[in-house]
């Protein structure tokens, strides 16, 4: 059970999506994917590995400093039952390398990638913070990155072997823009094959 305002969407395939402003310490799901990027950038937006690493006093900053977990896109790793305070059952870190150049379609892959891995582990709540929590977008790349994740989500549910998978997926909506976000997210699962 989450602690946090929701705002359902849609489904898809037995998966549920909704969007929220999600805690990365409260979060209490069996999977929360957290999207870290290559190297920390002066000045640039902290966001959902910045606040895991924060709780975590520093364990993703040692991981990087020795080389297990570097942030190289599509880079992945898994921390199951990680320590208080966070509270979601599995970690996973997705890397996102040093810049994803303005492409919507990078964060869409990603989104998948995490998708397939929630669908393997079969988990019942997954809380999403990819793209925004580590980037800050120009505002004309918030739709098509949204739906861009969207998309990649879909894909790896059609791809997956089984049907009607349970699955309450919610999408982190800290990026600024939460109604083009939103909107986007809808439209893109409204339009999907």
């Amino acid at each position: 059970m989450n602690n946090r305002q929701s705002l359902p969407i849609g489904a898809w395939r037995g998966v549920s999506f909704a969007v929220a402003q999600i805690d990365v310490v409260a979060a209490e799901d069996d999977l929360l994917v957290v999207g870290m990027r290559e190297k920390d950038v002066v000045g640039a937006h902290r966001g959902g590995a910045d606040a895991v690493d924060h709780a975590l006093h520093g364990t993703l900053s040692r991981l990087r400093e020795g080389g297990i977990f570097a942030g190289g896109f599509g880079e992945t790793l898994m921390l199951t039952r990680p320590s208080a305070p966070i509270r979601a059952a599995t970690l996973m870190l997705i890397g996102m390398g040093a810049s994803l150049n303005g492409n919507p379609e990078t964060v869409g892959n990603l989104t998948g990638l995490a998708m397939r891995a929630a669908l393997r582990i079969g988990a019942a709540s997954v809380g999403c913070l990819l793209g925004w929590s580590e980037l800050e977008l120009p505002e004309a790349l918030v739709g098509p990155s949204a739906a861009a994740m969207m998309r990649g989500a879909l894909a790896a549910i059609d791809a997956h072997d089984a049907d009607g998978v349970p699955m309450q997926w919610t999408f982190d909506i800290r990026n600024g823009a939460a109604a083009q976000t939103t909107a986007a997210l809808c439209d893109a699962l409204a339009g999907w094959p």
